[in-house]
């Protein structure tokens, strides 16, 4: 608040202080049932403990700030032997409304500009909160007025200084231990060291972690080392010996034993298991899964898959939100979380002592490497040689009946999706007729994707709406997102000049495909799309 808004603010103001104390328990009045009277001010100089603000729960350490209106309901616990030092203020403000000769008329405000948990550097306030303290000790009529102007200028400061705190303020020192144990899971880590990089009390971090994350700070470190263990089991040819080493644990047979002990079976029999119990976090690698006979017991889908599962609803991007709790994790006892490189982070960031999660790179490997990956983890490899010889099979059957109906004619593949418009190449929406039923695809297409494997490093070109004139081909197919996208493209048809004079338009081979089918790049999704590429130019 600027200095001319928050002297308005107070202009013509008076306060009537309700109380003003300091003690190491709460006052009688914060009871978690009766709202409260009047704007209450909370201070926390020392020690630890929850505030519940109308049934919300939050933090309280030291040199917590807090200002609560009147009709909050509070309750407020306080950890105890931790040398508590608590400061409080309840007030009212009244605002001048009327003057005149025989008198003035103020109306009570219920309302103030700073509200919830605050955020203020310096000693000023705390110094303003004890003197209130000691003049509500008093009972006098000069303490009564210096009480007044002490309150007068301690909302002023804040008015001046003061800011809402993160919320999340918590959350991220957690974070923050949690990121430094996966960092150094190899090490010795002990209880204080996480404390301190939470600056929190040991005994009120574990709590706080434990709370938090349903582990121990020490269980969580197990798991966390025995999930490294088990994804070097999954994915390296290393023995027991350098792996134990490789996750903090210098004694083979100690680590054999923790292991078993944590997961009930041997690192041996780990490696054996045929029944892993696997969750996919990414739709593709989903669908790659029960193409290869597995039955993920939860996973995020696509709806043209027909698996039976626990549907989990989980980012796509890496940018997209995680809202998922951990106990629907932890419930289901994983072996194997598998997910793409691209959400990686977020996965490791909440679920990371819950199983090994291994990362399949997305971008720079086509649906052939994600298969053959995906098969050699899950020990599947004869499963996957058998779908790429049936769609190989498939592709060669189609691709004859295609190619004798319409030759060496081109094909083009726009996406609108986002007020955006992009040509694909031979990867996601257009490996089917590019790859699968190798169709010609316009110039510019073909000088983009020359530079990379195909199905890797190029994906698609964002283009603007009178460059489909570098695009000409015999068809062209057009999926949209949404039905917005499709008014957008049918307007473009009828009034873009170099829309109309499009060969695939003129001569009527325009086709529109479904963008939740096509979007899909995986063994079943691309599959059905074989069989309607097949409807849409044979029948």
């Amino acid at each position: 608040m600027s200095t001319l808004d928050h002297y308005q603010l107070l202009r013509d103001v008076i306060f009537e202080i309700g109380h003003a104390g300091t003690g190491i328990e709460k006052p009688g009045w914060v009871d978690g049932y009766t709202p409260l009277a009047r704007h209450t001010l909370l201070y926390l100089a020392k020690g630890e403990g929850h505030l519940t603000i109308n049934g919300q729960s939050c933090i309280l350490e030291r040199d917590s700030l807090h200002m609560l209106a009147p009709g909050t309901i509070a309750d407020m616990e306080l950890l105890p032997l931790l040398g508590t030092e608590l400061y409080w203020v309840t007030f009212d403000w009244y605002r001048l409304t009327e003057r005149t000769e025989v008198g003035r008329s103020y109306r009570r405000e219920l309302t103030f500009p700073l509200k919830g948990k605050l955020q203020m550097n310096g000693s000023l306030f705390k110094r303003y909160l004890y003197l209130l303290a000691a003049a509500g000790e008093k009972d006098s009529g000069q303490s009564h007025l210096l009480a007044q102007h002490y309150l007068s200028d301690l909302l002023n400061a804040m008015l001046r200084h003061a800011e809402p705190a993160d919320n999340n303020e918590m959350a991220d020192r957690l974070r923050l231990t949690v990121d430094y144990m996966q960092s150094h899971y190899r090490e010795a880590i002990r209880v204080n060291k996480l404390a301190e990089l939470a600056r929190l009390h040991p005994s009120y971090y574990s709590q706080i972690f434990k709370r938090t994350m349903d582990k121990t700070p020490v269980s969580y470190l197990t798991h966390l080392r025995m999930n490294k263990a088990k994804e070097m089991l999954l994915t390296t040819d290393k023995p027991v010996n350098d792996i134990a080493a490789d996750v903090g644990y210098e004694d083979e047979f100690y680590f054999s034993r923790r292991f078993k002990e944590t997961n009930g079976y041997s690192p041996t029999i780990y490696t054996k298991k045929q029944d892993l119990n696997i969750i996919s976090l990414s739709s593709p690698y989903t669908d790659h899964l029960y193409t290869l006979g597995l039955h993920p017991c939860a996973a995020q889908v696509h709806r043209f898959m027909p698996l039976v599962t626990r549907e989990l609803t989980l980012p796509k991007h890496a940018s997209d939100p995680w809202d998922i709790s951990r106990q629907a994790f932890s419930d289901m006892k994983p072996d194997l979380i598998l997910c793409k490189d691209n959400v990686l982070a977020k996965a490791k960031a909440h679920i990371n002592d819950i199983a090994p999660i291994i990362p399949i790179s997305w971008a720079s490997k086509d649906i052939y490497a994600h298969h053959q990956e995906i098969a050699e983890l899950v020990d599947r490899k004869s499963s996957s040689l058998r779908w790429m010889d049936n769609h190989e099979r498939s592709s060669k059957r189609l691709r004859k009946k295609v190619q004798a109906l319409i030759g060496d004619a081109s094909v083009a593949i726009c996406v609108s999706r986002k007020n955006d418009l992009r040509m694909y190449g031979t990867r996601n929406i257009g490996h089917v007729f590019y790859r699968s039923l190798q169709l010609a695809m316009p110039d510019r297409i073909r000088q983009a994707q020359g530079a990379h494997a195909a199905g890797t490093g190029f994906n698609w070109m964002s283009i603007k709406p009178d460059e489909i004139k570098d695009f000409e081909a015999d068809y062209l197919f057009i999926s949209c997102e949404t039905e917005y996208d499709r008014r957008r493209i049918l307007q473009y048809i009828q009034t873009n000049p170099y829309w109309i004079k499009h060969p695939a338009i003129i001569s009527g081979k325009l086709f529109f495909l479904d963008w939740a089918k096509w979007i899909v790049y995986a063994p079943h999704g691309i599959n059905q799309q074989l069989e309607e590429v097949e409807r849409l130019l044979l029948l």
